[in-house]
């Protein structure tokens, strides 16, 4: 894949190494007009968020569960259907699936619009609006993010990142401050038809792009349920991945709590109304940019690990003051600080992501990301709401806090870093193989063998080796993977893995990367025969069955 010819980015150096000056990606054109039309789907997506839950809010008998509710029903089906959006992202056209998205979120704010003009809302309508406006999200980001691989070098994968967050938090500020306007002086319904025609413009943007497809592969596409095997098989298999998710998971429980109740707290609280709402979410949008526009400075300074860590203890604080605070200003602040936090910790989790996927994953293990997020904003809605509906606002907020610390302290040791460094370039076996018979795709199981001859006394060395082969092996789509000893022969071990099929099998040589292939060099380095190590590959015979 080609990147766009641009200016050399500029680039300092921190305690994580060179770090590229944030607004490089911006340069290149694709990305630029992909930023511009995120920034567009964003800022629809916050407003319709906020006019929901404002709608939701002023409803006769409403509780503080059920706006809290709100945001769980549009993080729903991240749940649900991330997994399959991100497989789909990975298998189909990505500009036609993110046209299709957007036309979707069009649909359906148009739709509430014209409900709402007739005062046919009900909080059962509403649910259903976000859950179908959280569909609309959920095939839309992990396709953005999976595209960045594409469109900026792996060096400018940060800064792409941050940027990317600087559009979601932008659309956070301008979002709100657009719904609070409008719902000042019209009504939420005129919220809702201005975000259905912002979405027609995103598609109208994408309409323009024209895509530099992939290079081309003589295989057929992925099958839809394998390809989300292979996605939950690669996460199992990638350590710094799983640590993403866990601890990405993790934060957003706790993290989603001044956000899910703020609401109630302007309303029963501050005794404020929807202005006063829609200005402290855009307190929070603000203090995410300021973090990312500052964040160089501040990784020269910092690691990843150590920046993820402030920012944690930054969030608990800012909900503890939210939980006190007598009047908006302070809330206000304390939104800011949170909002700085958010950025800071979801964009480390999101380059840390980006650093562990290889191109042909990238949409299933975002997708994966996005889900571990959105689970833990979704039933931190749940139990923050509940709480607060069984106790008071403040004093849910307050044990949102506490319990943050514990949280953090429980996820520290899942490192964030461990492949920022490896060469994920595509580096597919291009020889082929010499075949005595011809095989069919859908032939199978397929069975692989790699016979070495290593020095005895270097064996635990070797099998430590192994280790990362077997992960590399099972990341690739093998689904099952063994190392044998030859009891009659000392030093001579068998390495066997499994592909479901011949297609699959021919899958995985395609997939190897450039540090799968040091892995391969260095098994090699332990081989002391005469001969390279023999690789013998076999296929699934039918037996035929006696009659009877």
């Amino acid at each position: 894949m080609k990147h766009d010819v641009s200016e050399p980015a500029s680039v300092t150096h921190g305690a994580a190494g060179p770090v590229i000056t944030l607004w490089a990606p911006l340069r290149r054109r694709v990305f630029r007009m992909l930023w511009i039309t995120g920034l567009t789907a964003n800022v629809c997506s916050w407003m319709f968020e906020v006019a929901a839950a404002w709608a939701m809010a002023t409803l006769p008998g409403t509780t503080p569960l059920l706006v809290a509710l709100v945001q769980t029903a549009a993080t729903g089906p991240v749940f649900l259907l991330a997994l399959p959006s991100g497989a789909l992202a990975d298998i189909v056209d990505r500009r036609r699936y993110l046209i299709v998205s957007q036309s979707w979120v069009a649909v359906v704010s148009l739709g509430v619009g014209a409900l709402s003009l007739t005062g046919m809302l009900t909080p059962g309508l509403i649910f259903t609006a976000a859950f179908l406006m959280g569909t609309g999200l959920v095939m839309r980001l992990p396709t953005f993010a999976s595209l960045i691989q594409e469109v900026v070098p792996r060096g400018e994968i940060p800064a792409a990142v941050m940027l990317n967050g600087v559009a979601l938090n932008s659309s956070r500020t301008l979002g709100p401050l657009i719904a609070g306007a409008i719902v000042a002086f019209g009504g939420t319904p005129y919220v809702f038809l201005l975000n259905g025609a912002l979405s027609i413009a995103a598609v109208l943007m994408l309409l323009h792009w024209q895509r530099e497809a992939p290079a081309p592969s003589n295989l057929p596409s992925e099958r839809f349920f394998g390809a989300i095997r292979v996605g939950i098989q690669f996460a199992r298999n990638t350590p710094e991945l799983l640590a993403v998710l866990a601890r990405g998971a993790t934060c957003a429980f706790f993290a989603t709590a001044p956000l899910a109740l703020l609401p109630v707290v302007v309303r029963t609280e501050l005794q404020a109304g929807a202005t006063t709402y829609s200005l402290l979410v855009a307190s929070f949008g603000v203090g995410a940019l300021i973090l990312a526009v500052t964040v160089g400075r501040i990784r020269r300074r910092l690691s990843r690990g150590q920046l993820v860590t402030a920012a944690w203890i930054l969030s608990a604080v800012a909900t503890a003051v939210v939980a006190v605070a007598p009047n908006a200003y302070l809330v206000g602040v304390a939104m800011l600080s949170a909002g700085c936090a958010w950025m800071a910790i979801f964009g480390a989790f999101q380059v840390a992501a980006q650093m562990a996927l290889p191109r042909w994953i990238g949409g299933r293990g975002l997708a994966m990301v996005l889900m571990a997020l959105w689970i833990g904003l979704a039933l931190g809605g749940v139990l923050w709401g509940q709480l607060a509906t069984m106790t008071s606002v403040s004093t849910s907020l307050l044990a949102a806090s506490v319990t943050s610390i514990f949280g953090m302290f429980a996820t520290s040791r899942l490192r964030l870093d461990g492949r920022s460094d490896d060469d994920l370039t595509p580096s597919p076996y291009r020889r082929d193989l010499a075949l005595a018979v011809p095989i069919e795709p859908a032939q199978g199981p397929v069975v692989v063998t790699v016979e070495y001859q290593i020095e005895p006394t270097r064996a635990a060395e070797f099998l430590k080796l192994m280790q990362e082969s077997r992960r590399m092996r099972l990341r690739n789509g093998a689904v099952s993977w063994s190392i044998f000893r030859d009891v009659t022969h000392a030093g001579r071990y068998v390495e066997q893995f499994v592909d479901e099929t011949w297609l699959s099998h021919l899958r995985h040589r395609e997939r190897v990367t450039a540090a799968e292939r040091t892995i391969r060099d260095r098994k090699l380095a332990f081989h002391v025969g005469d001969a390279p190590p023999e690789v013998k590959c076999l296929v699934g015979a039918n037996v035929p069955l006696e009659p009877g």
